[in-house]
């Protein structure tokens, strides 16, 4: 799952075992509360994806507690998100080439991708 700020831009990224409603809420609760206490503001808004994780009762109690609004793009339509789509594209052909290139096994695939963002 990949977090990005929208001023910023900067990104940051979990890696889940699992995409459901549980773990993307935890996940986005850890970046909330990093991010609020490095920048001293708060997240006001969120995009998201039309992905199923989102719409459930949990995420909703969520956003109504945190005051979040939610900003969902059109199903199919990726260039609604378009800088978080770029970014992973990025991302992910960064990684590709790093794997290629040093010829590391797929297992530090997850490795490879948080030095990428990193850098």
């Amino acid at each position: 799952m990949m977090m990005m700020d929208g001023f910023l831009s900067y990104r940051t990224v979990a890696f889940l075992p699992a995409k459901s409603a549980d773990i993307t809420l935890k996940v986005l609760k850890s970046y909330q509360t990093e991010a609020e206490c490095q920048t001293g503001k708060r997240i006001r808004q969120l995009r998201l994806d039309m992905g199923r994780e989102w719409f459930n009762t949990a995420w909703e109690q969520y956003r109504k507690d945190q005051g979040l609004v939610f900003q969902f793009t059109t199903l199919y339509a990726h260039q609604q998100n378009g800088t978080a789509e770029h970014s992973m594209c990025m991302i992910l052909d960064a990684t590709r080439s790093a794997m290629a290139e040093s010829g590391m096994p797929l297992k530090y695939w997850a490795n490879t991708v948080s030095t990428v963002v990193y850098t």
